[in-house]
């Protein structure tokens, strides 16, 4: 095995960050069959021993909105109108984000015995994974497309640019789950932090409250104001719930400020993905 990372040298650069992240990108698109399989593989992981099967990426999230509804709704009391749907409209993207960075920071680690055997761009795993969680989230749409039976009156036209805060969300994470998979390579407790991350990361965003609601409260104490106000995942979240919810434009200045951001984000997590990429049957 000493010689096979030699072969894995697909990330290595040979025309500088310019060209190891283009050459990143036709590696993704000519291995984008590969990529399919992968996330297909791993959103029926699990069915064989269970009863429900497939039917899960339907009852998980459908689940999770129950279990908010009961703590929150029922025991919190809150005021809000249509409180599932209100729910519902930040939990299922912020679902969407966890399962995208955890299984993305995952994603190298553990398919280290297929890197020793077959020679492929590692930039594939956490591609993978990412469209993986993609597809968890569309799945999610079905119970989102449920509750606008018990109210009607919320479903508007604004609807239909909800793929457009989609495109922003998988901008600003795809970056995100690339560059924590190569790291969580060298450094095993970056996946044991990540988990926690996004734990403290989901009271910190507009998931279960509104975002007005946590701006009065964050301007009581200055830091968490700050932490609030450049928090990327509260300006989609809150995105999410303008369509949605409140039948209104989101904040597109926010927005196109995510968007360019993540612009420079990405192109360097993929040159630094593929310089560490060389080392990683090494250390796997």
């Amino acid at each position: 095995m000493a010689s096979h990372p030699a072969s894995l040298t697909v990330g290595r650069p040979r025309r500088g960050p310019i060209g190891t992240v283009s050459d990143s990108i036709l590696s993704l698109v000519r291995r984008r069959r590969l990529i399919w399989y992968l996330a297909e593989s791993a959103l029926r992981r699990g069915d064989g021993n269970s009863l429900l099967g497939s039917l899960w990426l339907i009852l998980d999230p459908t689940l999770q909105l129950a279990i908010y509804y009961l703590v929150v709704g029922v025991i919190l009391q809150r005021p809000e109108p249509a409180f599932p749907l209100f729910l519902f409209a930040a939990i299922l993207p912020w679902r969407w984000f966890t399962m995208a960075v955890s299984s993305g920071t995952e994603s190298v680690r553990h398919r280290s015995t297929v890197m020793q055997q077959i020679a492929f761009p590692h930039l594939v795993l956490p591609v993978a994974a990412i469209t993986a969680s993609l597809g968890s989230f569309v799945f999610g749409l079905i119970p989102l497309a449920g509750i606008y039976l018990f109210y009607p009156d919320r479903l508007s036209a604004w609807v239909l640019l909800t793929p457009v805060v989609m495109i922003v969300q998988l901008a600003w994470m795809a970056p995100i789950a690339i560059l924590l998979s190569a790291l969580n390579v060298f450094y095993r407790d970056i996946g044991n932090l990540v988990k926690h991350a996004l734990r403290l990361g989901f009271y910190l965003s507009p998931a279960l409250f509104s975002y007005e609601r946590m701006q009065r409260v964050a301007s009581e104490h200055p830091p968490a104001d700050i932490i609030l106000s450049a928090n990327p995942m509260a300006w989609i979240l809150n995105s999410y719930r303008d369509l949605l919810y409140y039948e209104r434009a989101p904040d597109w200045v926010a927005l196109a400020v995510v968007t360019l951001a993540s612009i420079p984000f990405t192109l360097l997590s993929i040159y630094l993905f593929r310089r560490m990429s060389p080392s990683f049957v090494k250390v796997l």
